[in-house]
């Protein structure tokens, strides 16, 4: 129910062809590039001028603003939390430092691999890339957790009631809200909910993210649909319906982590719903048909995309609200269990609440 794969191939057909004379080739000179199978430049264009470059153990890279090139250990954060986990580390440092910060007129490099994470860059940034990968692996043999729950009310009256007991926290998206709470707060406010007739929760429950770690909570399902109808196939008398289909469903992905002291997280929250609110009939004149139409149908569908990064008290909870959006969540109460979607669509005051289960610091031995 909850995946995702993608398969591209691709094929390359070879003609032969027979041998053609061809017209006097003009020379070009050694400081010009040409794309294989466009032959010589054209008139009037311009040959595009390299310089071959290559760095070996006795030479350095060009650093005129005084970069520096650095390695740092990550394989005890891979290890722990699998092959091509690196890249988590690449993507969090790019988004601390800022994606511009790599591609302006200095050189700068970033690679990783499963043990080590390469960096060329100023030493200010250097500074930063050290205390994003500290963060990664400090505590990589025993990860704080984060408990990550997404549930769903019919009415944001809730809201008016903890009000006074909640401190809200900045965000970029139009109609979301963030709030940190002490987690008795938010453990109240949960079981307050939790006693109301149009409270909702995700059939897969609360899930545990690693420190560092993104924690995903989805499921949907394809719906398909007669987009279309083609007449005139060869093969195929009277007419045919042209099929194709909806992604319908809900995504919220966080990735939390901790601070190099222990005493806040950040977190990068993503969250993508997709519902279809109805199928609007649309009768098309095929005289194959019987009456002589059929009817197509065209998508009325509702769409969110959020994407948010915040900062809050690791001794707090962080409440979410994305506001009355689309709830394309089964119900298990209703037939079909907590695998059939709801036949009408539905909205629902959606929360994700985040709430930190950090680990507890390692005993120090006497006379270490």
């Amino acid at each position: 129910m909850f995946r995702a794969r993608f398969l591209v191939v691709a094929t390359l057909l070879l003609v032969s062809a027979p041998a053609v004379a061809q017209p006097p080739q003009p020379e070009v000179g050694p400081a010009s590039v040409l794309q294989p199978g466009l032959g010589p430049p054209r008139s009037g264009l311009q040959t595009v001028s390299v310089k071959p470059t290559s760095w070996t153990e006795t030479t350095s890279l060009p650093a005129e603003g005084g970069q520096v090139l650095q390695a740092y250990s990550i394989g005890s954060f891979v290890e722990q939390a699998g092959v091509g986990s690196e890249r988590l580390v690449v993507d969090w440092v790019l988004q601390d430092t800022g994606y511009p910060t790599w591609h302006g007129s200095q050189l700068a490099a970033l690679a990783a691999d499963a043990t080590t994470l390469t960096c060329f860059h100023v030493p200010e940034i250097q500074a930063r890339v050290a205390d994003v990968v500290n963060r990664f692996v400090g505590d990589a043999a025993a990860p704080h957790r984060f408990l990550v729950r997404v549930v769903g009310v019919g009415s944001p009256s809730w809201r008016g009631d903890v009000a006074a007991a909640v401190q809200p926290l900045p965000t970029t998206t139009p109609g979301v809200q963030a709030w940190m709470m002490p987690r008795e707060t938010a453990a109240l406010l949960l079981a307050t909910l939790r006693g109301r007739a149009d409270y909702r929760e995700v059939p897969t429950g609360p899930v545990l993210a690693a420190n560092g770690q993104p924690a995903v909570i989805s499921g949907g399902r394809r719906r398909p649909y007669v987009r279309d109808v083609a007449t005139g196939v060869p093969g195929a008398p009277g007419w045919q319906p042209m099929t194709s289909e909806c992604d319908e469903g809900l995504s919220v992905e966080v990735q939390p982590l901790i601070t190099s002291d222990g005493g806040a997280v950040e977190a990068v929250f993503r969250c993508r719903i997709d519902q279809i609110e109805r199928m609007a009939t649309v009768a098309v004149a095929v005289p194959a048909a019987d009456r002589g139409q059929v009817n197509i149908e065209v998508p009325q569908s509702s769409s969110v995309r959020v994407g948010e990064r915040f900062r809050w008290p690791a001794s707090q909870a962080l409440v979410v609200g994305l506001g009355l959006v689309p709830w394309p969540v089964p119900d298990p109460a209703k037939p079909g269990g907590p695998t059939l979607l709801p036949p009408a669509a539905m909205r629902m005051d959606v929360l994700v609440v985040v709430e930190p289960r950090l680990a507890a610091p390692a005993p120090v031995v006497a006379g270490s």
